[in-house]
C-alpha cells in the first residue's frame, strides 16, 4: 500500500466542444493550465467512442470496443501524470445508449472518443508531481511520486529544483566572514571561505539522486490496447508526413503503437488520433527530403 499526500491543490472546471476529441483536446488544455499531476471528474455526451478492458491473464489491453453512435457519460474519472517528461491521462467511462433491445451500457478504459458535450473538474496537485511507472507484477503504469531530484523529466523546472537549494549559498558565506578580512590584517582569509564552500555540494545531490530514481523515465509506454496489424503492414513513424482526411497535410511528432499525435502544417496545431477507423494507405517517398507520405482516410 502507498499514501501520497497533497496539500496544495487547485480545482479546474473545463468544458469540451462538440468535435473536440479525447484526450488530445484534454492534454492541450492541462498544458496551457501547467496541470501536470490531478484527478479528474466529468459528466456529459459523446458522439462517438472506444472503450478497452485490461486483460489479467495476458497482462495486455483486449481488443477495442467502438461505440459508433451517440452516448452519454455516466461516469468518467481518471488521473493526470508525466510519463517520460509528457502529459499522461488515464480515463475511465461508464456510457449508456439506445439501441434496438433497450439501453445498454459499455464500460472500460476510454482509448478515444470525439465530444458532443462534455464538462470536467479537474483537481490538479501542484506540490505531489506524479508519474506512471511500470509495475512488473501487474504489468500495467501505476502512479509514484517524482523525486525533485530527478532533472530528466523536463517540463517541470519549479517543482524540480526546490527553492530551499537557492537560498543556501547565501547562508553558507555569512555576513561576519565578510568583516573578518580587515580584523585579521592579511587580505588572503577574505578570499578564503568562498574557496571553503564552492557552489558544486549544493547541485551534487540532485546527481547522485538521479541514478537511483532512473528506472523512472526507462519505464516503458502504456501496453495501450492496439488494433492488429500485420509485419508489413505500413504505419506511420515519428518523421513522417501524412495527409489526413480532416486536418489535411500534417507530420508525425510522436505514437504509442495505437494512436499517433500530428503537427497541421498549415496551422502548427496538434492533433492526436486513433489508427483504429482509419485506413491508412500504402506510402510515397518524397524524392527531394526521402520522407514517406501516408494517407490516412476514413474507413467505410
Amino acid at each position: 500500500m502507498n499514501v501520497l499526500e497533497a496539500r496544495r491543490a487547485r480545482h479546474l472546471i473545463i468544458r469540451l466542444d462538440r468535435g473536440e476529441e479525447l484526450p488530445a483536446a484534454l492534454v492541450r488544455a492541462l498544458d496551457e493550465a501547467e496541470a501536470r499531476a490531478g484527478w479528474i471528474e466529468g459528466v456529459g455526451s459523446l458522439e462517438k467512442a472506444e472503450v478497452a478492458l485490461f486483460d489479467q491473464a495476458s497482462r495486455t489491453y483486449a481488443k477495442t470496443r467502438v461505440l459508433d453512435g451517440p452516448c452519454d457519460v455516466v461516469a468518467l474519472s481518471g488521473n493526470i501524470a508525466l510519463q517520460q517528461g509528457e502529459t499522461s491521462l488515464r480515463l475511465s467511462a461508464t456510457l449508456a445508449r439506445e439501441s434496438g433491445v433497450g439501453l445498454q451500457l459499455a464500460a472500460g478504459e476510454l482509448v478515444w472518443a470525439r465530444v458532443y458535450g462534455l464538462e470536467l473538474r479537474v483537481t490538479a496537485f501542484d506540490d505531489l508531481p506524479l508519474v506512471r511507472v511500470f509495475d512488473d507484477r501487474t504489468g500495467t503504469m501505476q502512479l509514484a511520486t517524482q523525486s525533485s531530484a530527478i532533472p530528466a523529466l523536463a517540463g517541470e523546472p519549479p517543482r524540480l529544483a526546490p527553492p530551499a537549494h537557492a537560498p543556501e549559498l547565501p547562508r553558507a558565506t555569512p555576513p561576519a566572514l565578510a568583516v573578518e578580512p580587515p580584523r585579521a590584517t592579511p587580505p588572503a582569509p577574505a578570499i578564503e571561505p568562498p574557496r571553503a564552500t564552492p557552489p558544486a555540494p549544493a547541485v551534487e545531490p540532485p546527481r547522485a539522486a538521479s541514478t537511483g530514481s532512473a528506472e523512472l523515465p526507462v519505464a516503458p509506454l502504456p501496453q495501450r490496447p492496439a488494433r492488429p496489424r500485420q509485419e508489413d503492414e505500413p504505419y506511420p513513424e515519428v518523421g513522417d508526413s501524412v495527409t489526413h482526411f480532416h486536418f489535411g497535410d500534417c507530420t508525425v511528432i510522436s505514437s504509442d503503437g495505437e494512436r499517433i499525435r500530428l503537427r497541421q502544417e498549415r496551422d502548427g496545431r496538434v492533433r492526436e488520433v486513433s489508427l483504429t477507423m482509419l485506413r491508412i494507405e500504402p506510402p510515397t517517398v518524397d524524392a527531394a527530403t526521402g520522407r514517406k507520405q501516408f494517407r490516412l482516410a476514413r474507413k467505410n
